[in-house]
Order: structure tokens, then sequence, then C-alpha cells
């Protein structure tokens, strides 16, 4: 099933959408400008940082995705430049370790077992299967094509990978740890998100203007999304609650209802953005806009921008905790993860 909105005309049914959101920022601003006793509001909350391991090989730090898991508190890093996945421990503010040989990390997804993950390492080309505990690598799963984006599906048991190279996803099954079967995506995958209550992902399709929704029973593209403003996508994430789903990509987020196959509208944000998230405790959406440095913060159920905050450079990375309202962002160029609290 496809869609597009070729005659949208900025307004449904009772959301205000990008032209709409615009008069009202300009508006906003406007007012806030001619009161010069009222102090600039950010979103969030600066906590600090914490420093990450310094490099051991390349000069300059290179970093990926975040990956949070609140069941330990463990929030993992993808140290791409380091080929290790570095492990903060987000109750002390810490680091809690490294695990060492995965060579050209990209993300890490988490499983039922919290001592077991799985990192996508497009180096060594392969899925590795990772103990936690023992900070060791316990096998590598074989795939082609680049893999990248990395996350997990509860409903079926599988890890699921984008192979960028391959225009493909493959699922691999993960107590057999088998490649369960491929699929044939319509162009290049950047980011993806999981449905976890339907057993789905959602796959931004970078040189297609596009996202496309697989469903992981049967191993099937399902719906192609166009239109809506989406222009080469990366971040992806999806709001199970409202069955909304939000696509960024230069500087806008894209709001689709996948039930009814229907854009809401868009909102503005930061440029070079990489990774989003969504806290589903305070029904915010991060965004982590690298190119310009900051993160927006969006009300995911009036879906206006509440703001930005600035994250200094390279900022790719965000990962919320619903249980504290805590933010984590990389910032990239100063090899720090930036903890910021909501508000």
């Amino acid at each position: 099933m496809r869609f597009g909105w070729a005659g949208w005309l900025g307004y449904d049914a009772g959301i205000p959408t990008r032209p709409l959101a615009f008069a009202l920022a300009v508006l906003v601003g406007a007012l806030a400008a001619c009161s010069s006793s009222d102090p600039i509001r950010v979103p969030l909350t600066d906590q600090g940082n914490v420093q990450l391991p310094r490099e051991t090989v390349a000069k300059l730090p290179l970093f990926d995705l975040l990956t949070l898991d609140t069941r330990r508190g463990y929030l993992y890093v993808a140290h791409t430049s380091n080929s290790t996945v570095d492990i903060v421990d987000v109750r002390s503010k810490k680091l809690a370790g490294s695990i060492a040989g995965v060579a050209g990390v990209k993300q890490i997804a988490l499983t039922p077992d919290p001592n077991i993950i799985f990192a996508s390492a497009s180096t060594a080309g392969g899925v590795l299967e990772i103990d936690v505990d023992a900070r060791k690598v316990l096998a590598t799963i074989p795939v082609d094509g680049s893999p990248d984006a990395i996350d997990y599906d509860p409903v079926h048991d599988y890890v699921v990978v984008c192979l960028g190279g391959a225009k493909k996803l493959a699922a691999i099954d993960r107590k057999t740890l088998k490649v369960v079967g491929t699929v044939s995506l319509p162009g290049a995958p950047e980011l993806m998100t999981i449905d976890p209550q339907a057993g789905r992902a959602f796959v931004a399709i970078n040189d297609q203007d596009a996202a496309a929704a697989i469903d992981l029973g049967s191993l099937q593209v399902t719906s192609i999304y166009k239109g809506c403003d989406i222009k080469a996508p990366t971040g992806m994430a999806y709001d199970p609650a409202q069955a909304r789903l939000f696509v960024a990509d230069r500087a806008l987020v894209s709001v689709i209802d996948v039930l009814v196959d229907r854009c809401l509208g868009s909102v503005d944000i930061g440029n070079g953005v990489d990774q989003i998230t969504i806290n589903p405790h305070n029904h915010h959406l991060y965004t982590a806009n690298g190119g310009s440095r900051n993160l927006s913060v969006i009300d995911i159920v009036s879906l206006q921008p509440l703001g930005e905050q600035g994250t200094g450079p390279s900022g790719d990375g965000v990962a919320a905790d619903p249980t504290t309202n805590t933010v984590y962002v990389i910032v990239g160029r100063a090899g720090i993860i930036a903890v910021y609290h909501d508000p």
C-alpha cells in the first residue's frame, strides 16, 4: 500500500501542520522578543556529563548510536573509532567499562536477557552476540551488506538488522543465532524502529525519500510511506499508544498515522538529525541534530515544538529514560555523554 499527499492543503483534523505551526512559532518569537525581561527558556536542565574512553588509535573520536537499558541502568555507546561498546552506568554517571573487538560498531540491540546484547559491526560484516558481565563477544552471525541499524522484535524473538550495502533487512533468531530470512528493501536503509506490539519494523529509506513498513512474521514489505515532507530520512521513532510514526530528515520530523495511512503534518527541528527517540512517560520526542549542535524537543500528542537544547558539536546519538525523565546525548567531538533532565 502506497500513499502520498500531492494535494495536501496544510491542515488536517484540527492539528496544526508545518505552515500553521511555523506562523505560530514566528508569533511566539515576536512576543518573546518584545519582553526583554523574560529569560530565554530551554526545554531541558543540564546535569553535567560523563567522560568516555580516550581514543586508542584514531586522532578524533567517532561514535554512532546510543541504546539505554533501564533494567540495569546501562547506557550502551557505539564507540566506532575504538571498536568498542562503552558502558555507562547511568545511576552513578560513570563509565562501567568497555567491550572490545567490535570493529565498525554501529548500534546495540537489547534482548529479554539483560546480560546478553547484540551489536551490528559493519567492519566485521556481522552481528555480534555479547556477554555484558564478561565483557566478551560470544558469537558472530555473518550477514552480507554492511550491518547498520539493529533492534529487537519481542513478538517473534528476532534480532533485526538493516544491511545498507545490500539494501536488505535480516531477521536473526535470538536463540539459534541463525538468519531466519531477509527482506529486499526499495532503497538504501538508514535507521529503524520496531513496533513491539505488532511485530513489524519501520525503516527509513534514505535514497527514496520514503519509509517502509515490514511485517516480521511474513518478512514482507507491507507499506511504503512517501510524501509528508519526507526527504532523505534518517531517524525513526514509533509511538504504539497512538500508532504514530515519526520520520526525521534534514530539518523536519514528519508524522504519520499508520492506522489510517495519513500524514498528520511535520514539525521543524534542527539540521543534520540522526537518532531520535521517544519518552513514553512524558510524551516527548527528542531529535539529535548534529549539524546544528542541538537537541529538539517535541510534544508527540499536540505535535508542538517545545524548544531546542544546545549540546555541542556532533551530538548525533540520543536516548531517553522514562523512569527518570533523563536524556542522554553523545557529544562526539568532546568524547562525552551530555546528561539532561526533562524539564
